[in-house]
């Protein structure tokens, strides 16, 4: 029964085993030839030939080709993906356009993003949660004792003639069959494995029963900003030189060589916006000594000479913020805005450059904010960035200013979440305790240690390795809306287990009772363990019913349409304040 009632949760994980692809068409860099070579041993920076209806053998980048890629198995979007040259497409992914696409591996087929959510999958399924945990040991203690108590019910009363024997003795056998603990036993992992499989097939990978649970008992979400909140697609909008040393398309080439190495989404603005500005970086341009400073910018050095290029942290730090009152002011005004400033500067010469980049809010953010508050939770924003730009976004994804912690490193992220958490050393979560969890979403490297530390960590699956890695539950396509999905999960899951339990119990005491008045007879009693068995496993497999799935998914729209509309009943309430006095009387 159990791995009947399993088999269609599991399935989940066999559709998108069944992506892996066997083989791959490798375009001979010399001939030109399509080679046909096991995907497994398919090199990192091959040219790969994708075919309508191919899957795509390992991650890489399009060179060649314009088409539409069907993704919906990774990231649970049914929608297909246009995809233009430069842009990444995914191992597993298919092609569903009319044009061959020409894609350059930059992963192994066992680095792929297919493989590691393979990887998630299978430890989550191999991950129980607390209540299970609980379940199997009450199950381990009770069962012995309810056979001793049988045992002595179908032994000792033969001793008080044959007649009393054969009574309790009947009465022993229903006994063990209504106390037989088999409806808790296999309805509480098929329920966390519906669950698990549910979220799956949307893109959302959980490591594990416990992390769903913890999910139900969420009060406090803390988000990162770059990259979570905003899109972490940035574009350069001002750069200014600083005393006239260097020209602006120096500054560019110097942003270009020390930006190139590293991985943030800044990084990649600022050496796009050299190349959109023509220039081109020769073998000999190169950044020697290269370092990160975590939280401030990076440091090397380039000609001969010390550059920095970072915020006016860093700045500060190395004793070299020193510039004419109106680059601040421009910093300040950019910041106020809601761009991210930054600072160019070389050792003994002083800053040079000052340039500020803009992200972009992701379009579900405020409506997820939104939700997240009716509901009840907590929400606040970390940035590493300045207050202004913090200010802006949270502001237009409607956070207080109170909600909102700027100007962090990563440790201070780390202590800001360790802080929240507070003294408390009993937090493992259960149907019953734990309630007040905290929950961290981030995306980069920095957010790595704060993922860590949090009840339940939770990465943007375009997000850095280490972060997906370190975090309990990746949202694939690194859509905020389906953190509200697998919270709703979480507390559904709950629900389930608990009614499950108390239909159980209810079940069983109904049965003792009538057997202690002897209404009870051994058929009757078969039927009721059975059947309480069957009703329990199926309410728990009712969280892969496209009924239950579609009631969470209108609740969820139900609260991006109420944001709508009280933003439109706001718009229209703030052209009405424009109408004049005498226009408002006519009105």
């Amino acid at each position: 029964l159990e791995a009947r009632a399993t088999k269609k949760a599991r399935r989940a994980l066999k559709e998108i085993v069944s992506l892996r692809p066997d083989y791959a068409n490798v375009i001979d860099p010399a001939t030109g030839d399509i080679i046909i070579v096991p995907a497994a041993n398919l090199p990192v920076g091959c040219r790969v030939s994708v075919r309508t209806g191919d899957k795509v053998p390992a991650d890489g980048v399009v060179v060649e080709g314009t088409s539409t890629v069907d993704e919906s198995s990774l990231t649970g979007e049914a929608r297909p993906v246009e995809k233009h040259p430069g842009e990444q497409v995914s191992s597993g992914s298919i092609n569903v356009g009319s044009t061959q696409l020409v894609i350059r591996t930059s992963s192994t087929v066992g680095d792929s993003a297919l493989s590691r959510l393979i990887e998630l999958i299978e430890e989550a399924q191999a991950n129980g949660s607390e209540t299970e945990k609980l379940v199997d040991a009450f199950a381990k203690k009770y069962t012995p004792f309810v056979l001793i108590i049988a045992f002595c019910l179908c032994t000792v009363p033969w001793f008080f003639g044959e007649e009393v024997g054969r009574y309790w003795s009947l009465n022993g056998l229903i006994f063990i069959i209504i106390a037989c603990p088999c409806a808790l036993t296999i309805s509480t992992p098929v329920t966390y494995s519906a669950g698990l499989a549910a979220t799956a097939k949307r893109g959302i990978i959980i490591k594990g029963g416990r992390h769903l649970e913890c999910l139900g008992h969420v009060k406090t979400v803390v988000l990162d900003k770059t990259g979570t909140l905003t899109t972490g697609r940035f574009s350069l909008s001002h750069l200014e030189p600083v005393g006239g040393s260097k020209s602006r398309k120096e500054i560019m080439r110097l942003l270009a060589i020390m930006e190139a190495p590293s991985s943030h989404p800044l990084s990649a603005c600022l050496v796009s916006a050299a190349k959109d500005e023509g220039v081109v970086l020769s073998a000999t341009d190169c950044a020697l000594q290269h370092t990160i400073l975590k939280g401030e910018g990076v440091t090397a050095t380039v000609d001969d000479e010390r550059l920095y290029v970072g915020n006016a942290r860093l700045f500060r730090r190395i004793g070299m913020y020193n510039i004419p009152k109106q680059y601040t002011d421009w910093a300040a005004e950019w910041s106020d805005e809601g761009g991210t400033v930054g600072y160019v500067g070389i050792e003994g010469k002083g800053i040079i450059a000052i340039y500020c980049v803009r992200d972009t809010i992701r379009e579900e953010a405020p409506s997820v904010v939104s939700a997240l508050h009716q509901s009840g939770v907590e929400v606040i924003m970390l940035t590493g960035d300045g207050q202004g730009a913090a200010r802006s976004v949270g502001n237009q994804v409607g956070l207080d200013e109170s909600c909102i912690q700027s100007q962090l490193l990563p440790e201070d992220k780390l202590q800001y979440v360790s802080s929240l958490k507070g003294s408390s050393t009993d937090r493992h979560p259960s149907l019953y305790g734990g309630r007040n969890l905290i929950l961290m979403v981030g995306d980069g490297v920095n957010d790595a240690p704060a993922l860590t530390v949090a009840d339940i960590g939770v990465a943007m699956g375009e997000g850095a390795a280490l972060a997906v890695e370190m975090s309990d539950v990746t949202l694939m396509d690194s859509n905020l809306t389906k953190l509200l999905f697998s919270m709703d999960i979480g507390a559904k899951v709950i629900t389930t287990v608990k009614e499950n339990i108390a239909f159980s119990i209810v079940v069983n005491l109904i049965a003792i009772v009538l057997t202690c008045f002897g209404k009870m007879t051994l058929l009757w009693a078969i039927v009721s363990d059975v059947g309480t068995m069957l009703l329990v496993t199926l309410n728990g497999m009712k969280l892969l019913s496209p009924r239950t799935i579609a009631a969470i998914e209108r609740k969820q729209d139900g609260v991006a349409l109420s944001r709508t509309k009280r933003e439109k009943d706001g718009q229209r309430y703030d052209n009405l304040n424009e109408v004049g006095s005498g226009d408002l009387e006519l009105v």
